[in-house]
């Protein structure tokens, strides 16, 4: 798990995000990169380029990352778990905006396909968790007895 400041910071404000994911999954940085159109020292500091973190969720982590390696046989055990300890740092922020972009951009696409949240669940902390098992009752998702029991459902 990731220490120091990046696991104590609170997510305020979208300007945060894209230094904070960065922190937490530096294999980002050249998507990073490719979606500002400029460095990544410079991207991290670019309010502009901040205002499209909803995007910058699903076009960097969620579905050119994180789903590929749900979905693969062997998946990176750490890459995932520090892509849902980021995940779960943006659904503590006080801010709904923040995670809501979280919800939409990282945890609904794990509905898309058969298999994917339960692969996920041993990685998502708390609140994602409890996001997750929402989303199960208010979208009616199938389930097995293990998810519906792991989501507390």
């Amino acid at each position: 798990m990731l220490e120091g400041r990046s696991n104590s910071v609170i997510v305020t404000s979208y300007t945060q995000i894209p230094a904070l994911l960065a922190d937490f999954v530096p294999e980002v940085a050249g998507l990073i990169e490719e979606e500002a159109d400029m460095p990544l020292h410079e991207a991290v500091r670019d309010e502009d380029f901040a205002l499209g973190y909803f995007n910058l969720l699903g076009n960097v982590l969620s579905y050119p990352l994180l789903m590929p390696q749900l979905r693969a046989e062997d998946p990176d055990r750490d890459l995932v778990a520090r892509c849902f300890a980021f995940v779960e740092k943006l659904m503590e922020s006080p801010e709904e905006g923040i995670r809501s972009a979280a919800h939409f951009q990282c945890l609904e696409p794990l509905l898309d396909a058969k298999g994917l949240l339960e692969t996920a669940l041993p990685f998502m902390g708390e609140r994602t968790r409890s996001d997750a098992a929402k989303m199960v009752q208010f979208y009616a998702v199938e389930v097995d007895d293990d998810t519906r029991r792991q989501l507390g459902l």
